[in-house]
């Protein structure tokens, strides 16, 4: 048995997700009302609702640009609250122009009943757009 935070755990299923790469998987990490909210000008920027649309329509335009299986992701920090945890994360990838993307990301993930229902995500945004160069 386990006394891990629920928070925690919520976010740690969706790191370990994210790194298999199953829409599945990943669609389970979230409530059925999630919310995803991305910055910037990027073109998917703006506020994605429900987990079909963050997993099917949000990750896929990101993923677009870069080469398959160049994608990794490392936490470098949680900070654990009531029901949010403050997440800093490095991704790193090879664009299919063949450069090195490696952009630090830091976002608020709100949990409610073990699962996501919000993530407001904060990056270089100016580093972002070099995937779509």
């Amino acid at each position: 048995m386990t006394n891990e935070n629920p928070t925690e755990g919520a976010i740690h299923r969706y790191f370990d997700a994210l790194q298999t790469g199953s829409p599945m998987l990943l669609k389970e990490c979230f409530t059925d009302d999630a919310r995803w909210f991305a910055p910037g000008r990027l073109p998917n920027s703006g506020v994605w609702h429900g987990p079909n649309a963050i997993v099917d329509e949000f990750f896929p335009i990101a993923m677009a640009r870069m080469q398959p299986g160049s994608f990794t992701t490392e936490l470098l920090s949680l900070t654990i609250g009531d029901s949010n945890a403050v997440v800093e994360w490095r991704s790193r990838a090879t664009t299919l122009s063949g450069h090195e993307y490696d952009n630090a990301y830091i976002a608020n993930f709100v949990v409610t009943d073990g699962k996501i229902s919000e993530v407001r995500e904060y990056f270089d945004t100016h580093r972002g757009e070099m995937l779509y160069r």
